[in-house]
C-alpha cells in the first residue's frame, strides 16, 4: 500500500527547522552556500524551489545528501499536484456507477477500495487517462453488438482495455496477411476438437501471422461478442463468448478475420458515434458474407440445400467438410431454413477461456 500525504509541506520549512536547530540564521546559510539572502528567504517561505545545485550546496552547508534535499522537493510538488486534482476526484466520484469497478477487482485489474476517490485514482491507472470523461475517446474499433440492446459505452471501453492490457503482455511477430490467409481453413476444422484444446491451438496458429486472438468475459452491459483493432503494427481480435454457442464462437472469429483481410489496417470503426452507423453496417455487411463463405463455401451450401434437410444430414454434410455440425445448423437457422429448436441438439454451449 502507497501512503499519500494528506498536507504538502515544503522543503523550506525543513532548512528552518535545521537552521534553528544549528543555531544558524539565513545570513550564515548565504555566506556558506553563496546563495543570496532574497534567495534563502524565498525557499524558506516556499516562495522557490530547490534545484540540483542548491541540493548540492545545502549538503555541504547542513548536511544530509543531494538526494534527500531533491526528494523533498520531488515529494513536495507531487503531494502538492496530488492534492490540487483532488476536487475532480471527487466531481468524478458521480461516474463511478457506469464502470464495473466490482468486476474489474474480480479479475485483478485494479485494487479494491471502499474509498471513492481511490477508486476513481485506479480507474484513471486502469485506463491510462486523467479524467474519466476522456474514456469514451480512448477507442476507436469495429465491434459486433446485439441488435436492439441499450449500450453502456463505459462497460464497452472498459472490456476493450482489459483486451489491451492483455495484449501488452505479448511478444508478437510482424503481421503477415499471407500467413493468416494460409491458416483459414486450417483453423476452422479445429471447430470440432473440444473448447478447451481448440482455444489454446487458435491463440497459437494466429500468433504466428502476427495477430492477437485474446478472450476476455463480457461485462453487464456490453452486448458486445467480439472485437478486432490495431494496436501499433498488429491487430488484436477480442472474443467474450457474449453468445455461448459455437456456431455464433466460429462466425464471431472469423467475422473478425474478415474486417482484417477485407478492411486492412487504416479502416476504423467508431463503436459510440452512431453518424458512423451506415459506414459500419456495410463493412459488417462484407465481413458476415466472407465469414459465411470461409467456414462453408457457398457452392458445397447450396448444393447442400437441394436436399432434404434433416439431423443426420446436417451432421453428415460437417463431418464431410470437417467441421463442427453447429456450424451448419447456426447457418441454417440464421438463413431460415430450419428452427433453432429443431437443431438445438447440435448447437453445444461454451464458456469463455482465458
Amino acid at each position: 500500500m502507497v501512503y499519500n500525504p494528506n498536507k504538502a509541506i515544503h522543503p523550506g520549512y525543513i532548512i528552518a527547522r535545521s537552521l534553528e536547530r544549528e543555531g544558524m540564521s539565513q545570513k550564515n546559510l548565504s555566506e556558506r552556500t553563496g546563495l543570496t539572502e532574497k534567495h534563502i528567504s524565498q525557499i524558506i517561505n516556499g516562495e522557490a524551489s530547490i534545484t540540483i545545485e542548491t541540493a548540492l550546496l545545502l549538503e555541504n552547508a547542513l548536511g544530509g545528501s543531494a538526494s534527500f534535499w531533491i526528494n523533498l522537493e520531488k515529494n513536495y510538488q507531487e503531494t502538492k499536484i496530488r492534492l490540487e486534482r483532488a476536487p475532480l476526484l471527487r466531481k468524478e466520484a458521480g461516474l463511478l456507477p457506469k464502470f464495473p469497478y466490482k468486476e474489474l477487482v474480480k479479475r485483478g485489474y485494479v485494487e479494491q477500495a471502499t474509498n471513492s476517490d481511490k477508486k476513481v485514482e485506479n480507474l484513471w491507472k486502469f485506463f491510462g487517462v486523467n479524467s474519466l470523461f476522456f474514456v469514451q475517446n480512448t477507442e476507436a474499433v469495429a465491434y459486433r453488438k446485439k441488435s436492439g440492446l441499450e449500450i453502456k459505452t463505459e462497460a464497452i471501453a472498459t472490456w476493450l482495455r482489459c483486451g489491451e492490457l492483455e495484449f501488452k503482455k505479448e511478444s508478437l511477430p510482424e503481421y503477415s496477411e499471407s500467413k493468416l490467409k494460409e491458416s483459414l481453413p486450417k483453423i476452422k476444422l479445429l471447430s470440432v476438437n473440444d473448447p478447451s484444446e481448440f482455444s489454446k491451438e487458435l491463440v497459437k496458429i494466429l500468433s504466428n501471422a502476427g495477430v492477437s486472438l485474446i478472450y476476455i468475459p463480457h461485462f453487464s452491459g456490453t452486448g458486445v461478442s467480439a472485437a478486432v483493432r490495431w494496436i501499433n503494427n498488429n491487430p488484436l481480435i477480442q472474443l467474450s463468448v457474449y453468445y455461448p454457442w459455437a456456431d455464433i464462437f466460429w462466425f464471431n472469429l472469423y467475422h473478425e478475420i474478415g474486417h482484417l483481410v477485407l478492411h486492412g489496417k487504416k479502416e476504423k470503426f467508431i463503436e459510440f458515434d452512431d453518424k458512423a452507423l451506415s459506414v459500419v453496417q456495410e463493412k459488417e455487411k462484407e465481413a458476415n458474407k466472407f465469414a459465411g463463405d470461409e467456414l462453408i463455401s457457398e457452392k458445397s451450401y447450396i448444393e447442400f440445400l437441394r436436399k432434404p434437410l434433416s439431423k443426420r444430414g446436417i451432421i453428415d454434410f460437417a463431418k464431410n467438410l470437417s467441421i463442427h455440425p453447429g456450424i451448419v445448423a447456426g447457418r441454417l437457422c440464421y438463413d431460415g431454413k430450419v428452427k433453432w429448436s429443431q437443431v438445438s441438439g447440435l448447437r453445444p454451449r461454451l464458456k469463455c477461456v482465458q
